[in-house]
């Protein structure tokens, strides 16, 4: 049955992306889930904004992943990240998310982190298990 959910997934998430493309994502770093499991797409990101991702963990039941926010932007801004994935969410560090339905996130940064507003050039670092 999941693999029936991630079609429509997938296909949303490109036709968000090239809806907006205001930021840009790169390619992830260290592969994709064994067997296509919990997978996470980024669909959009905020204006001035580079998305490195990266697959930190992958086991039969679950996956965790890092996203690198970079601010390429002239002033210091807010950010926001929007995702999408078919599994569910066990963990999560350094941003604050809200569901927005079917399969679709948005994170953002919270005060505990420091990281509400990034500098030009200025890094975090955010990221999720989920669990499939």
């Amino acid at each position: 049955m999941r693999a029936a959910l991630r079609s429509p997934l997938v296909l949303l998430a490109v036709a968000l992306l090239a809806c907006r493309g205001e930021g840009e994502v790169l390619a992830l770093d260290g592969g994709e889930p064994a067997d296509g499991r919990c997978g996470l797409v980024v669909v959009d990101v905020s204006d001035g904004l580079t998305v490195a991702r990266a697959l930190t963990s992958d086991w039969e039941t679950g996956s965790c992943y890092e996203l690198t926010l970079t601010r390429t932007g002239a002033a210091r801004a807010a950010w926001w990240v929007q995702l999408a994935t078919d599994a569910a969410v066990v963990d999560r560090w350094n941003h604050a998310a809200t569901d927005l339905g079917g399969g679709l996130f948005e994170w953002r940064g919270i005060r505990e982190s420091n990281n509400i507003e990034l500098d030009p050039q200025g890094t975090t670092v955010v990221g999720t298990c989920l669990e499939c």
